[in-house]
């Protein structure tokens, strides 16, 4: 079975965005059927991309040898920035380290926003599909999890992007719903007993990859009864009240 941080990894992406996009409604603005949807999934795959770090994640297994090929290079890579830019870190690995920071997360953003402005509808139909498709695997259970439900759903939303209008009538923007993922990951994980460098290259009590996160009582165990009874219940009511928000105004 797929664990369960993954889904709500996922959730909280997509919850994320469909928040924003609430807040912008009810401040007057009125974004399009393209930009929540586009940017939900954008932002569900996007939250599931930090772990990239770890070779048995979701992402790391979702195109088979290639993306374990590169999970285990951006741990060895990972692990190799942390012992040399700070000398009170022990071998940690690479697992949370620089792509769970905010650093990692508005470079991403960054990156795809470019990526999109140059390469217009179709990189944004790229970005789009294959974000999609990695929430898609998120989201379920390893024996319901199909490539071919994945790749069903990422057509889908990249046919999406290149046929709904965003906003400007272009697909820049794309980096943000991106970013913003990335960095709901990394939240979420500082919510657990392991938490995050979420402000390197900053010095926290001296360390460039001091662990942040929630206060010591309030953390919890991945996988455990808080997140499968809590967490996730209270995403998916957050995620239809947006909804329920979006479709009212």
């Amino acid at each position: 079975m797929v664990p369960v941080m993954g889904r709500s990894h996922a959730l909280s992406g997509a919850v994320a965005w469909l928040g924003g996009c609430a807040a912008a409604a009810a401040w007057g603005a009125r974004p399009t059927a393209g930009t929540v949807v586009v940017g939900a999934a954008v932002a569900a795959g996007a939250a599931l991309l930090p772990d990239i770090d770890h070779p048995g994640s979701v992402v790391a297994r979702s195109m088979g040898p290639v993306t374990r090929l590169i999970a285990r290079g951006a741990a060895a890579g990972a692990a190799a920035l942390r012992q040399s830019s700070c000398g009170c870190c022990p071998d940690r690995g690479g697992h949370r380290a620089v792509t769970h920071t905010l650093v990692f997360a508005v470079a991403a953003g960054a990156v795809v926003s470019l990526l999109c402005w140059l390469g217009g509808d179709l990189a944004a139909a790229v970005v789009a599909g294959l974000a999609a498709a990695l929430a898609t695997r998120g989201m379920l259970r390893r024996r319901t999890r199909g490539t071919f439900g994945a790749a069903v759903v990422g057509l889908l939303v990249g046919a999406m992007a290149t046929a709904l209008p965003g906003p400007g009538g272009g697909w820049w923007w794309l980096g943000v719903p991106l970013g913003l993922g990335c960095l709901v990951h990394s939240l979420g994980d500082a919510l657990t007993h392991a938490r995050v460098p979420l402000l390197w290259p900053i010095r926290v009590h001296g360390c460039r990859w001091a662990a942040l996160g929630m206060w010591g009582p309030l953390r919890f165990r991945t996988g455990s009864v808080v997140e499968v009874a809590l967490v996730v219940p209270t995403l998916l009511v957050a995620g239809g009240f947006s909804t329920w928000l979006l479709i009212a105004g």
